[in-house]
């Protein structure tokens, strides 16, 4: 009995050694090309400071390659009271490895500031980053911006207002705000129809400074469709699902009717079974292959 116990426990020992040998390898692999280009990040770029301290910054994503890149600005959503500008770098890694650079970008929030700070920080963004173009490798005369959700609603403002002297504040002045494509993503546009619960109100009353009844006239500066005034309006692609509970989809459709009367060049994705997180929409190929081509038609792009 111990003969056989003696040689099942050897046995076992010498099977260990063979395989902790066989984990030890020395391979020489062929030279070969890349398959993916590199991107680089900069990480936490400060665009804005306010009194108290307080900052925005920004996270960049640049692509390898000669010449400047042309710009997509990403404005991540949050209903206004969070904004965490590196939630999404991972899925926009894909635009930059295509030759964009991507930048994302912070904005105040409601309890720290009432509309239209939003969208000023977003104008003060954009004219940073044309300022320092040259710094970035940046194609100032291309840039595209993208939202969801609040960022949505923030990147269709800016889409409208664009070159105007709506929202315009803080340093650069004498750098543009017009964009030359929007994508939004689920963003809200008439906070009035659907916003009023007793859900709603406490971020409406931060945002405004009171009740959307009590600042009818503020409510209504937050809504694109307000400036549609018959100037230059840049091509929009906007894209909902119709399983969204939290933005209904009929906030997308209103913007699209009011930009396809207004004669602006306008696409409108309807998502089926698709809800309203950036997990369901930044995930599917088809989505962002959408995104790609409608960024590569309207700012003149084509990779190399």
């Amino acid at each position: 009995m111990m003969d056989i116990l003696a040689f099942w426990i050897h046995f076992l020992i010498m099977c260990a050694e063979t395989e902790r040998f066989c984990m030890n390898k020395q391979e020489t692999w062929p030279a070969r090309s890349n398959d993916r280009p590199f991107v680089r990040l900069v990480p936490d770029v400060q665009f804005a400071r306010f009194a108290g301290g307080k900052t925005l910054s920004l996270n960049l994503l640049l692509p390898s390659g000669d010449g400047p890149a042309p710009l997509i600005l990403w404005i991540v959503g949050g209903a206004w009271v969070s904004c965490n500008s590196a939630r999404n770098l991972p899925q926009l890694v894909r635009l930059a490895e295509r030759g964009y650079a991507v930048a994302s970008i912070e904005y105040r929030l409601a309890h720290e500031a009432r509309f239209p700070a939003q969208i000023e920080d977003v104008k003060s963004a954009l004219r940073f980053l044309r300022a320092n173009a040259d710094k970035y490798g940046i194609d100032s005369q291309r840039v595209g911006v993208w939202g969801h959700s609040a960022g949505g609603q923030l990147a269709a403002l800016l889409g409208v207002t664009g070159g105007s002297s709506e929202f315009e504040a803080d340093e650069h002045l004498e750098q543009s705000t017009r964009v030359q494509a929007v994508v939004d993503f689920s963003g809200p546009t008439d906070i009035a129809l659907d916003f009023q619960s007793e859900y709603h109100m406490p971020v409406m009353a931060l945002i405004l400074g009171g009740t959307i009844g009590m600042k009818p006239d503020l409510a209504r500066r937050t809504n694109p469709v307000h400036y549609l005034d018959g100037r230059e309006v840049p091509p929009f692609l906007i894209m909902h699902g119709d399983a969204d509970t939290t933005v209904p989809l009929r906030q997308s459709q209103l913007l699209y009717d009011a930009l396809t009367e207004a004669g602006v060049h306008s696409e409108f994705c309807v998502l089926e079974g698709t809800g309203h997180s950036t997990s369901e929409m930044l995930t599917r190929n088809d989505i962002l292959d959408k995104v790609e081509d409608f960024f590569d038609r309207h700012l003149n792009f084509s990779k190399a």
